[in-house]
């Protein structure tokens, strides 16, 4: 079987970026969501919309956004994350996307969950994403073939 990668300098360089890029957007994310979920507290929220964003390109995902209002040390905020850090879940179809947000009607009250070090964006659901984890896989992939690529040319 016969691997056929980039065989000039800029291309392999290309390559290599690439995959140091996906590895740190991917820790980056993960840190971030780490730390959202590991210092929380939970408050009411009063929800003012929701609605399902669709993502193309490839292939097509849909991501269920809501917005809501809560109170959080004396301050007033506005949020739109249902799941913390910086790449939440996405779903193959709307309806399991609208599904997803079932539980949150506008001008209904829910529960949220604040990070006490960034109040500012609390997040809906309290669980963890596999896509940083996934990113950072992929990056790893880059870089390594462009490695390859590079001790092969």
């Amino acid at each position: 079987m016969e691997i056929n990668g980039p065989s000039s300098r800029l291309g392999i360089a290309m390559l290599l970026l690439v995959g140091l890029a996906s590895i740190g957007y991917g820790a980056y994310s993960y840190s971030t969501q780490s730390a959202a979920l590991d210092s929380t507290e939970e408050v009411t929220v009063t929800v003012t919309e929701t609605s399902v964003a669709k993502d193309g390109g490839k292939t097509v995902s849909y991501e269920p956004r809501a917005t809501f209002e809560y109170t959080y040390g004396g301050e007033r905020h506005t949020a739109s994350n249902v799941y913390p850090g910086t790449l939440g879940k996405d779903f193959d179809t709307a309806e399991a996307a609208r599904a997803e947000l079932e539980p949150y009607e506008p001008g209904e009250t829910a529960t949220a969950y604040v990070p006490t070090d960034d109040p500012g964006n609390a997040f809906l659901e309290h669980e963890r994403s596999t896509k940083p984890l996934l990113l950072i896989g992929a990056g790893v992939f880059f870089a390594l073939s462009a490695v390859y690529s590079g001790i092969r040319n």
